[in-house]
């Protein structure tokens, strides 16, 4: 019916137009949120809702988003995807507004919209609809996560989820260095076309290295990162390992003079016997001379 209706509007209105106006930019919505295509028209003489015909279609497809003729809403041909999400403003179409609400955004509903308008006269304008989802903020991992020492290869794993378009991923040493040139990105969609954006730094450790990891969002204009310092130990063995030898080193070194304590004390009580023992036998041989 929609397809024949308005092949007909344009050729009975073709020598006589109205015009509508519509953003010139691009409309961001996010992503689960509701928005408003605005779409308006001046008319110089006063009409009924029953003389206003609107009509809001996918400009590619030519899918019927939302129609209203003999002022109501004529849905019967409206995409399936859209069903419950659309709305116009009944009581101010003789105003001249004739915008569509779209509720809860999908990414799947960005796109080119078309308006469609009809007072005696007629007129149409189109817009671009853009999605945006803003991301979590960045987590990093270590790969190694342990024994790092400077020297070593390190890969760095900056993760974030739930957001769309694709982000700018930038990668900065502490100094402020660029380092994207060094990075992997990879990019997957889940089931409701929001991004999970993973990139991969690999560097070679320096004794203490800090890193940041930050996401562009170029829709929202969003910023977010994260910060990170790795350190690597310039000794030979772990810390840990250290620490053990350290210990049992001690420990050694204690048993050692405890056994010199022990053995000196005996040979004190040894010397001592011996000397008691000798007196003895001296006494005995007084004794037996007398």
């Amino acid at each position: 019916m929609l397809a024949l209706l308005l092949p007909a509007m344009l050729a009975v209105h073709a020598m006589a137009k109205l015009e509508l106006h519509v953003p010139d930019q691009p409309v961001v919505a996010l992503h689960g949120e509701d928005v408003t295509l605005n779409c308006s028209f001046d008319h110089s003489s006063p009409f009924n809702l029953s003389d206003v015909a609107v009509f809001w279609q996918l400009t590619d497809t030519k899918g019927s988003i939302h129609a209203f003729w003999k002022g109501q809403d004529q849905l019967v041909e409206q995409l399936e995807s859209y069903a419950n999400r659309t709305s116009l403003f009944p009581a101010q179409l003789t105003a001249g507004n004739a915008s569509l609400l779209l509720r809860r955004v999908a990414i799947a509903d960005e796109g080119d919209y078309t308006c469609f308008v009809r007072v005696q006269e007629y007129d149409r304008a189109s817009l671009l609809l853009q999605v945006a989802a803003p991301y979590t903020k960045p987590e990093v991992t270590l790969e190694p996560e342990s024994n790092l020492r400077p020297g070593d290869e390190l890969a760095l794993t900056c993760v974030a989820y739930g957001g769309y378009p694709k982000a700018d991923v930038v990668w900065q040493d502490g100094s402020g260095r660029n380092l994207t040139d060094n990075i992997t990105t990879s990019v997957v969609a889940n089931e409701q076309g929001l991004f999970t954006m993973t990139s991969v730094l690999t560097v070679v450790l320096e004794p203490n290295s800090s890193f940041s990891c930050r996401l562009i969002n170029p829709l929202l204009g969003e910023e977010r990162s994260i910060f990170v310092t790795v350190t690597g130990q310039n000794m030979a063995f772990p810390p840990v390992a250290l620490w053990v030898t350290v210990g049992l080193a001690v420990c050694l070194l204690g048993l050692l003079i405890a056994l010199a304590a022990v053995c000196r004390r005996k040979i004190k009580e040894s010397c001592e016997e011996a000397r008691r023992e000798g007196v003895e036998a001296r006494q005995s041989g007084w004794g037996r001379r007398r």
